[in-house]
């Protein structure tokens, strides 16, 4: 590791580029991650490509529409707004057939507010990181429920999107 590297690893940096290029980074990394592992098992996916206002997924089966899903990919800590739930809430319910909340690392009072309307809550366990922005936080010992995009992590998410998706399609 180059020196440079060394002393911006060690900085009082909150993040490991500009925040606005993280969170985009990070906002983009598990929805692409799970439309990939779905395209794997046979499903056609769209993907918000704006992570603007909409749902980040949708998915087909035999040409129809089987699920819309909300992606989270947040750290430990991280908290949800009333505001931020209730935009996850109206962009779902704007499709009757099965929603799904995706998310790494919430609390469960968090995100029951979603089970109680019919919204699948979907919990990963971890957020997933690309390996420069999980060496960053490793540095500051800062990895808790946090793991770096790698062929372990895509078996893992596959086998749980797997499990998703044999409960929503009987």
């Amino acid at each position: 590791m180059t020196e440079f590297r060394r002393e911006y690893f060690m900085s009082k940096s909150k993040y490991p580029v500009p925040k606005t290029k993280y969170l985009q980074s990070i906002g983009k990394l598990l929805p692409h991650r799970i439309c990939q592992i779905l395209k794997e098992l046979g499903y056609k996916t769209w993907m918000n490509p704006n992570q603007g206002n909409g749902v980040d997924i949708k998915v087909w089966h035999n040409r129809r529409l089987v699920l819309v899903a909300e992606v989270l990919n947040w750290s430990v800590g991280s908290y949800l707004s009333e505001k931020r739930s209730r935009n996850i809430k109206n962009n779902l319910n704007q499709y009757s057939c099965p929603k799904v909340l995706i998310h790494t690392t919430l609390s469960n009072h968090e995100v029951e507010k979603f089970a109680d309307i019919d919204i699948i809550v979907f919990k990963i366990g971890y957020q997933l990181l690309p390996k420069y922005f999980y060496n960053f936080f490793r540095e500051k010992n800062q990895v808790q429920q946090r793991r770096y995009d790698s062929k372990e992590t895509r078996e893992d998410l596959k086998m749980k999107i797997q499990t998703l998706m044999e409960t929503i399609i009987h």
